[in-house]
């Protein structure tokens, strides 16, 4: 595997298969995400800030690869209150909670070994209820700021399907259809 420093939201290209591990060695983005390059397309993707190791070919492009523009709807609510929260793990039966005040987010330990698009589009969405009660409106927020970074569509689709109880077939739904419509 040869190393990768992406300083800022980067494009790339390919027409040939490749694999891309966080700096854990954690699955972050794969060809195969896409069904592109197995029907002879090129696809085109974005890395966000990070260090990264990969497998493959690719092509660095001038500029990031423009991504869907998400126009969020007015907030429900304003409880920013300016914290940087930390991150932590441990035992939570909601996969992932926001403590406003302490100013801690807690996921749930089965998260620690998770890919980091799934983190961060959980991350998002605890932050997203900053301004929205509803989840569909803070699962938009965590959609966008992910866009924003450069994270893929194709990543944030798999955030409705891995990261959501199976419960939530609606919210899946939507996701899905944000990122493909």
């Amino acid at each position: 595997m040869r190393n990768l420093t992406i300083e800022q939201k980067t494009g790339f290209s390919s027409i040939m298969p490749f694999r891309i591990v966080d700096n854990k060695g954690v699955l972050f983005y794969d060809s195969e995400f896409t069904d592109h390059i197995a029907n002879g397309e090129k696809l085109s993707f974005n890395l966000p800030v990070g260090q990264y190791s990969y497998d493959g070919n690719f092509t660095l492009l001038h500029t990031p690869v423009k991504q869907k523009t998400i126009i969020l709807p007015i907030y429900e609510r304003n409880i920013q209150n300016g914290k940087k929260y930390k991150v932590i793990f441990g035992v939570n039966k909601n996969k992932c909670s926001i403590f406003y005040e302490p100013g801690i987010i807690l996921f749930d330990n089965q998260f620690k070994t998770k890919p980091l698009y799934l983190k961060y589009g959980i991350y998002f969405h605890e932050l997203g209820h900053h301004y929205y009660k509803t989840e569909w409106k803070a699962d938009l927020y965590a959609i966008k700021k992910m866009y924003d970074l450069g994270f893929n569509s194709s990543q944030i689709g798999r955030l409705g399907l891995e990261g959501l109880t199976d419960n939530s077939f609606e919210r899946q739904l939507k996701i899905i259809n944000k990122v493909t419509a």
